[in-house]
């Protein structure tokens, strides 16, 4: 058929094809590789597959700081998992309660200071008792700004902290390159 328009020129009326197909679905199937996470299907026992469910916001409304704080010592992806929220709500809880970054890598970074300093103070013991209580007393520190930290996670480590921290990765860094140059002067030795 053709129909006229006002310029009296004629125009062939096009008839677009009807697919039988819900238009809120992909004509194609998804591979699971390239849904979202968040929206990735589990097959259950019986070869149905159901969709996850978002969290209740009961659940969500209900999380408190305190719930967070359980989970300050691993990543932010683990600690959502756990929680049973998506990253991004947890996220927004964090920014809710003023925590601009989730504390995790500050409280690993001051547990290892620990660390290293429990394995200095058994060292200095034998040693020198005056510098063991001097690195035990900077190990009191360093734990008590943890907890602090676990408490308030959106305060910054003191410039105190931060430069010990500093001094023991430049300690590290020349011990290992100290050892490397041994090492090569060592194995060149071996060739001649």
């Amino acid at each position: 058929m053709c129909e006229g328009s006002k310029d009296g020129t004629r125009h062939a009326k096009r008839t677009l094809p009807v697919f039988d197909q819900d238009l809120n679905c992909l004509p194609y199937p998804v591979s699971s590789s390239e849904q979202p996470q968040n929206e990735q299907n589990d097959q259950s026992e019986s070869g149905k597959v159901v969709k996850k469910k978002r969290a209740p916001s009961e659940l969500v409304a209900n999380l408190a700081l305190e719930d967070l704080a359980n989970y300050f010592d691993m990543p932010i992806v683990e600690a959502s998992k756990n929680l049973q929220v998506e990253l991004t709500v947890l996220k927004r809880k964090c920014k809710k309660f003023g925590i601009p970054r989730w504390p995790h890598r500050k409280i690993k970074s001051l547990g290892t200071l620990i660390h290293d300093l429990q394995e200095e103070a058994e060292r200095q013991q034998q040693e020198d008792k005056v510098a063991a209580m001097a690195v035990a007393k900077r190990q009191r520190t360093l734990v008590n700004e943890r907890e602090s930290i676990e408490r308030k996670p959106f305060i910054e480590l003191k410039n105190e902290t931060k430069r010990f921290r500093q001094d023991v990765f430049k300690r590290r860094h020349r011990a290992r390159a100290l050892q490397n140059q041994v090492n090569s002067a060592f194995s060149s030795e071996e060739e001649e």
